[in-house]
């Protein structure tokens, strides 16, 4: 909810303070700059101050970056997109090690799915509430309602501290791994290729995420609110997706998954660059909710897969370092989208950047079965 709600906002927040809304995507990039530094140490904060406390900081600098976004400042936006995404990167160590100390190895995939679902279950609550707000509070009241929910999942959360972080270990330095778990994971074959496959997935999602309801406003014809039902139903797709496909990796393998998520991706973009107004609303709604599911739908099953692939009590520390990774791909992504377009001067034929970013995937997929087969570890 915290990284989608400026966003989804943003014609009243660029209203207020006078600017263009399409800076707006700058406001992500930075958020997400944060991110990547914060996944270098969520690991050594879990391995110190325990799960529990970690994601109460996590979710706490989340709240004070939105409370710093909420003064009338360009630059207090930028200062608190950058304290919030920090949060947040340090956030999927915490769980990850919860996930993995609780959870039995054959239901591991849906339940990290069930855990990833909240990212597009918290952006649809999101584009439902905030822009009502806005309009009736002021975009103000809009982040609050964020930061106020965000309070009470930090007071909430504290009931199980003792018990979740009855393993920390107060001594643990956590500048001991410079680099959080990315050495670990560049290290690893498996490890590696999966995380660089987490980057090509994660571009193609956030540039998914970016620049649908532009391309069907400038170049399909489609109204506003036309364009934002097809944003929902990518994001509805991406919810069932990732419990579907956790639930569909738990018999048979993740890596199986991954890559058909990779080749749905691939068909799916082409029908995107293909579609024409006249086609039937049913075969519409199918192309979005279709690609949701599967841009949208691997999250949890490379985390998964990563957590499986860890070396025994060190899977907070891999975790941190794959989502570097990630929230690269999402840094990366939708700049280069748009410097793709600024060179080709048209979004349906840039969108071919996600055909062959997701076909690369699948090729990585294939090297990190491979290394995972030639070093084999217990479920």
């Amino acid at each position: 909810m915290a990284n989608s709600t400026l966003p989804t906002i943003a014609p009243k927040l660029a209203e207020s303070l006078a600017v263009e809304p399409a800076l707006i995507g700058y406001q992500v990039s930075i958020l997400f700059g944060g991110a990547v530094v914060g996944t270098l140490f969520g690991g050594s904060y879990t391995r110190r101050y325990g799960a529990t406390r970690t994601m109460q900081t996590s979710v706490g600098l989340s709240a004070a970056g939105l409370l710093m976004m909420i003064l009338p400042s360009v630059w207090a936006i930028v200062a608190g997109s950058l304290v919030a995404g920090f949060g947040q990167g340090i956030l999927n160590s915490a769980t990850a090690h919860l996930l993995v100390k609780y959870t039995p190895p054959q239901r591991r995939n849906l339940l990290f799915s069930i855990k990833q679902s909240g990212v597009p279950f918290g952006g649809m609550v999101v584009a439902l509430t905030a822009p009502a707000v806005a309009l009736a509070f002021g975009w103000q009241w809009a982040v609050m309602a964020v930061v106020i929910t965000i309070l009470i999942v930090l007071v909430l959360v504290q009931v199980m501290r003792d018990v979740w972080d009855a393993d920390r270990d107060p001594g643990a330095d956590v500048n001991q791994q410079k680099f959080g778990g990315v050495p670990l994971v560049m290290a690893d074959p498996a490890l590696r290729w999966l995380s660089l496959t987490g980057l090509l997935f994660a571009g193609v999602q956030r540039c998914l995420l970016t620049f649908t309801v532009i391309y069907l406003v400038a170049e399909r014809g489609y109204t506003l609110i036309e364009a934002g039902i097809m944003l929902s139903l990518i994001q509805a797709g991406g919810i069932l997706g990732r419990l579907a496909w956790g639930w569909i990796a738990d018999r048979y393998s993740s890596t199986s998954v991954l890559l058909i998520v990779a080749g749905v991706s691939v068909i799916d973009t082409f029908a995107l660059m293909g579609l024409q107004a006249d086609w039937p609303r049913v075969a519409v709604y199918a192309v979005f909710f279709i690609f949701g599911a599967a841009a949208l739908g691997w999250n949890g099953v490379l985390h998964a897969e990563t957590a499986r692939l860890s070396p025994p009590g060190l899977a907070s520390v891999v975790a941190g370092g794959s989502t570097f990774f990630v929230f690269a791909g999402v840094l990366i992504g939708p700049s280069l989208f748009a410097l793709m377009y600024t060179l080709i001067g048209s979004y349906s034929a840039t969108f071919i950047l996600l055909a062959i970013a997701s076909a690369a995937g699948g090729a990585l997929v294939l090297f990190a079965r491979r290394g995972a087969a030639a070093v084999r570890r217990p479920a």
